[in-house]
């Protein structure tokens, strides 16, 4: 599946919940390309509520598992589990 097409159909998902570019993203979420596979979630993400539920039929169709669903983040939640760090607290003067 080409990036250029996916990131289109995320387009039309996004702005006019276009089912069929929908399910092109859900598709791609079994892609064997791990980029695809990651920018169809950051594209389902994007869509907020409106991927919620595409993403619930899909799994209740077993398109997809829970598990491919889980992954798709989702606004509010955070972005990064990493704990942010002061600066110069890696060993590096807060000066440099």
């Amino acid at each position: 599946m080409n990036s250029t097409y996916l990131f289109l159909c995320g387009a039309a998902w996004c702005q006019f919940g276009e089912e069929s570019a929908g399910s092109e993203l859900i598709r791609a979420l079994s892609s064997a390309d791990q980029k695809v596979r990651a920018l169809a979630r950051a594209l389902l993400s994007r869509a907020g509520e409106r991927s919620k539920a595409l993403l619930g039929e899909a799994v209740a169709r077993q398109e997809i598992s829970q598990v491919q669903a889980a992954l798709c983040a989702f606004e509010g939640h955070p972005t990064s589990i990493l704990p942010l760090r002061r600066r110069g607290s890696l060993g590096v003067p807060a000066t440099a």
